[in-house]
């Protein structure tokens, strides 16, 4: 266990746990506040008081919030952004915290939150729905001044508030309590020696209510706050409260299986509803966990990756193709196409792993021998779409399938409204005269699973195919 952390001698973290060992009643909590340390010690007290119940996970939606991210045994980069925004498999960025009962977190990410994309998400409705299904709770810990916080509560049980900042659009109804350092002139321990029993009831003290919570979606014991003494009803309509900030985490953990390994794994098609009870709950004897990359078609699987549902195609394959550039972020590389789209034969984005971190390389073109695409590159450059220099022929004999027997005069139509889902879809002509709708140009099956965590995110089943046919 990390140390207690102290501020003026007031335990941010022992006050979010005296708080959450009244939360068994919540799933979704989000936890706000101005200071990513201090907030971050509140949530991860919180967790800490249901960890030893059920399983808990904590996230960190500040860009980093100190005391998470030392919780985090790995130099592995990708967190919450790249599984939000990417697909990245939860079960890749949730790291069990040794000794802490069922703990889990989970950091932030490879770069900063775009919290105008990922807070106003429909996902988290479903996400929510199954942690509250197997009884999970996930605290996630955010900053007040984030656009869309209030968005965010609104799909979880409530919020807990941390210190004197409250987000302006935030309904008084959706806060479940708040934590403060006591007033001056409270008595407060002082020191590392101050007993654990007095700075407990400071963190009470410090932690008032702000509004009666909302009842919890599923009667249980610890939910019957109308039974207990007026002496413990404070107590544990604070720890409601921040069970509601804990529930809005609980859409993640629903979205990722919390195993009893040290990286827990996820089943297929883990954004929808249906099944998630069975990616949330301890495996057992009949629970067949695979990994999210995994096909799970009647052809079979392949251990982490999918397989190819045309091998006879190899042959007439269209691999060829122009790379242009490899931009940072999945925003840049939209950007780049719709630039520069009008100008490309079969425009589309991969996602690549480049020293460890995500890259989103452009591509463009489709054909069946180097001599095309080096005509493309050459052409390109000619109208300045490239620099002199850059550019370069590539061989990505993959794609994803979309939609097929599409056809010629719907293309265009179809290709705009998938671009303006961010989805970088682009078509071929087939020999019986309709079109291929694909997704993405990849060299491996290894560098295609990236994008098919995204495709799976988005409920759309990823189906790996050879690429062929014309440009249109």
């Amino acid at each position: 266990m990390i140390n207690s952390y102290r501020v003026h001698g007031f335990d941010w973290e022992l006050a979010g746990r005296d708080l959450g060992e009244t939360l068994g009643a919540y799933h979704a909590i989000v936890v706000i506040g101005t200071d990513p340390d201090i907030t971050g010690r509140v949530a991860i007290g919180i967790a800490r008081g249901q960890s030893f119940k059920r399983r808990v996970a904590v996230g960190d939606l500040f860009a980093e919030s100190p005391p998470i991210q030392a919780l985090v045994n790995t130099d592995d980069p990708h967190g919450l952004v790249d599984s939000f925004l990417y697909g990245v498999s939860l079960s890749r960025i949730a790291y069990e915290v040794p000794g802490s009962g069922q703990l889990f977190v989970m950091p932030s990410g490879s770069e900063p939150p775009n919290y105008e994309e990922i807070l106003p998400s429909p996902r988290w409705h479903r996400l929510t729905a199954g942690f509250r299904e197997v009884g999970a709770l996930l605290v996630l810990a955010a900053p007040a001044n984030a656009p869309h916080i209030e968005t965010l509560v609104a799909v979880a049980d409530g919020a807990v508030l941390v210190g004197d900042a409250v987000p302006r659009l935030l309904p008084v109804s959706r806060v479940i309590a708040s934590v403060r350092e006591p007033a001056a002139g409270l008595p407060t321990p002082a020191g590392p020696a101050a007993p654990a029993a007095r700075t407990a009831d400071a963190a009470r003290k410090a932690t008032p209510v702000l509004a009666p919570p909302p009842p919890a979606p599923a009667p249980t014991p610890a939910a019957k706050a109308p039974s207990w003494s007026r002496r413990r009803r404070w107590a544990s309509v604070a720890g409601i409260v921040l069970t509601l900030v804990l529930a809005g985490g609980g859409a993640w953990l629903a979205y990722r299986p919390l195993a009893r390994s040290s990286r827990p794994v996820i089943r297929a098609k883990p954004d929808t509803t249906k099944g998630l009870t069975k990616v949330i709950a301890p495996p057992g004897p009949d629970t067949a966990i695979r990994d999210s990359g995994a096909d799970t078609s009647a052809a079979g699987a392949t251990t982490g990756l999918l397989t190819v549902k045309n091998p006879g195609d190899s042959a007439t394959a269209a691999p060829f193709a122009v790379e242009l550039m490899a931009a940072n972020t999945q925003a840049g590389a939209i950007l780049k196409l719709q630039q520069d789209g009008k100008n490309l034969p079969a425009a589309t984005f991969a996602p690549v792993l480049i020293q460890g971190a995500r890259w989103f390389k452009v591509i463009g073109g489709a054909f069946a021998n180097r001599a095309d695409a080096d005509s493309l590159l050459a052409g390109l450059r000619r109208r300045r779409v490239l620099d002199g220099g850059s550019g370069t022929v590539v061989r990505l004999p993959y794609a994803f399938l979309i939609e097929s027997g599409v056809r010629a005069t719907a293309v265009a139509g179809m290709v705009a409204q998938w671009a303006d889902q961010g989805q970088p879809v682009y078509a071929l002509l087939q020999p019986d005269g309709t079109a291929w709708l694909l997704a993405g140009a990849f060299e491996s099956l290894e560098q295609s699973s990236l994008y098919a965590e995204s495709l799976r995110a988005s409920g759309i089943k990823p189906v790996l195919v050879y690429r062929k046919g014309r440009t249109f």
